[in-house]
């Protein structure tokens, strides 16, 4: 059996019934919200689902296949060979000798990405603050004084361990992308989005860097990325240094580049009635166009 209601009770819970369903829709309401954005055709949907299908049952069946059609004798072969590689680790002997263009298009990819990246955000959005109006926090200064040099000789550490243990330019450019969004979450180094032409050079360097290593040594061994005898070291060496660079950049301006869902923009259908189909602002600078002008 119920006592009775105080009424005072009633309104206090309501009272934060609402605030909680207030704060609740105003984080929500933004993803609910329509963007502008037009769903396609859905035949164009079916069409795509039935094409996805049998595409993966073949890719599964290649899969299969090769791995019943692996030589057992590859270890052996790998580790009769690995000095010629100038390294003693067999995975970069491996990646960066043997097989080296499985890391010349695992790179490519990881540019390819920055671009998609950056063609969806065009650079317009603006992320922290310039450099030099950082955040007057003694904890995250005290981090920062620790971790990013840490960081940063760890990760030339791991490029030049690479040669013999497991590390290289893939753990090094990891590390120091972690230093390099830290720093920017904290508004200490400018964000390195991909409109700058510095990044991109910089993110198209490991790329550059094994395209230019296989061309110049065909004149001596005939064969791209064919290292000649005892100049594998060095070129193994100088090609991980790059791509450490190089990773660490793509990866802190995949952080930085890709869009945020914002709030809708009223001032998107002034500009295009369809809609801007990434909900994107204007830029900053930007000025609407007067819907009255001729």
């Amino acid at each position: 059996m119920s006592g009775p209601t105080d009424p005072q009770a009633n309104n206090a819970t309501g009272a934060a019934s609402e605030t909680g369903t207030g704060v609740d829709h105003a984080h929500v309401r933004p993803l609910l919200e329509d963007d502008g954005s037009r769903d396609g055709p859905a035949i164009l949907t079916w069409m795509v689902g039935l094409l996805l299908v049998p595409a993966g049952v073949l890719l599964a069946l290649g899969l299969r296949g090769a791995a019943d059609s692996r030589d057992p004798r590859i270890p052996d072969l790998i580790a009769e060979h690995l000095p010629e590689t100038g390294v003693s680790n067999p995975v970069t002997g491996v990646l960066l000798n043997f097989r080296g263009y499985d890391t010349l298009l695992e790179v490519a990819v990881l540019v390819a990405a920055m671009v998609a990246v950056w063609s969806l955000d065009r650079g317009q959005r603006v992320f922290g603050l310039p450099a030099g109006r950082a955040r007057d926090e003694p904890v995250l200064a005290a981090v920062l004084r620790l971790a990013v040099p840490t960081a940063f000789l760890t990760a030339v550490y791991l490029t030049w361990l690479g040669s013999s243990e497991p590390a290289g330019a893939f753990q090094a450019g990891a590390l120091l992308a972690g230093a390099g969004v830290l720093l920017t979450v904290a508004r200490v180094m400018r964000p390195p989005t991909a409109a700058a032409l510095p990044v991109r050079i910089i993110a198209a360097g490991g790329v550059a860097g094994f395209v230019v290593v296989g061309i110049a040594v065909l004149p001596f061994t005939g064969a791209f990325l064919a290292y000649p005898e005892g100049w594998a070291y060095p070129l193994i060496l100088g090609l991980e240094a790059a791509l450490a660079v190089a990773v660490a950049v793509i990866l802190v301006e995949l952080f930085v580049d890709v869009p945020s869902i914002p709030a809708p923009d009223s001032t998107l259908d002034t500009v295009d009635p369809t809609g801007d189909p990434l909900g994107r602002a204007l830029a900053p600078d930007a000025t609407p166009p007067d819907p009255g002008a001729p």
